[in-house]
């Protein structure tokens, strides 16, 4: 009966497993390789033509780097600094923030490693100079010293994006273009009551703009553009003639809406770009207005 009892308390004990290591968090080194290699597969991607790259979570690769880099930097203070810095540079200047990107290039251009020091000093120079042209300074103090500058920004852009023509960084260019590009339409549509500015300075810049970004990711942006334009138009029209006076054409009202039609129906059209649900809510309101306007020309 001992002999039993033993045996079972032996049984019954519970067993000891064998004790395991505490859960480790990945080293510095390879925390910040993770963060390096991210921004690395995306680095030479088109962001002119192609949106911006996203992570599992749908935010941009590029800004989410600069807060991982920046956590980074929090909870290994110094370590590896130089390849921090140069990371940071190269996400920043992706996202077009020249003058950032070219304070952290100066900081790794500083590093003992020859190699990040190069690369650094590259960066440097390219983004001071995208910085010079792409953030130059505008006159604010009349339309025509506003517009010259805006136009010159254009040309130097346009000859720095052929000048980079093959390189990653030629979309750069080609993005910083585009948006002077709009900003000059913009400019025009504004101004457009202003003499010597007319209407048709607008619409001839916006199709500029159309034939010169057919490449571009926001190549429908531009479209939608001229058909708020002529929407625009075509309300200013009812308001100069009433559609109940005997001063109204249709065939002029609608001159001006079909182009506003024709332009909202390319957009919306388009599968995949952002513009589209807005180019549809547009072309119900304006099919609304021109049959509320029709119907009393009648």
């Amino acid at each position: 009966m001992f002999v039993f009892l033993a045996c079972f308390a032996l049984t019954a004990a519970p067993i000891k497993k064998p004790k395991q290591n505490a859960a480790t968090y990945a080293k510095p080194a390879e925390n910040l390789l993770i963060i390096v290699a991210d921004i690395q597969r995306h680095l030479n991607e088109d962001v002119y033509r192609f949106p911006y790259p996203t992570d599992v979570t749908g935010q941009n690769v590029f800004r989410s780097a600069i807060v991982r880099l920046a956590n980074y930097e929090t909870l290994y203070p110094g370590k590896m600094s130089d390849i921090v810095a140069l990371s940071k540079a190269q996400a920043y200047e992706k996202l077009t923030a020249y003058e950032e990107a070219a304070r952290y290039y100066e900081v790794a251009s500083k590093s003992a490693d020859a190699a990040v020091a190069r690369v650094a000093g590259e960066g440097l120079e390219r983004t001071r100079r995208f910085a010079r042209i792409a953030h130059q300074e505008l006159d604010y103090s009349g339309l025509r010293t506003f517009e010259r500058d805006l136009q010159k920004k254009i040309r130097d852009l346009d000859a720095l994006a052929r000048e980079l023509k093959g390189t990653p960084y030629q979309c750069l260019a080609l993005l910083e273009r585009e948006r002077a590009q709009m900003l000059l339409a913009q400019f025009y549509i504004t101004m457009r009551f202003v003499q010597p500015y007319t209407t048709q300075d607008a619409v001839l810049q916006i199709k500029r703009n159309i034939d010169e970004n057919r490449e571009s990711k926001r190549r429908y942006a531009h479209h939608l553009m001229l058909a708020d334009l002529y929407y625009m138009l075509a309300k200013e029209y009812v308001l100069k003639a009433d559609p109940d006076g005997p001063d109204f054409s249709v065939k002029e009202f609608e001159a001006l809406a079909n182009v506003a039609r024709s332009e909202y129906h390319i957009v919306e059209k388009a599968d995949g770009y952002p513009e589209k649900l807005e180019a549809r809510a547009k072309l119900m309101a304006l099919e609304a207005f021109v049959n509320d306007v029709l119907e009393h020309a009648r």
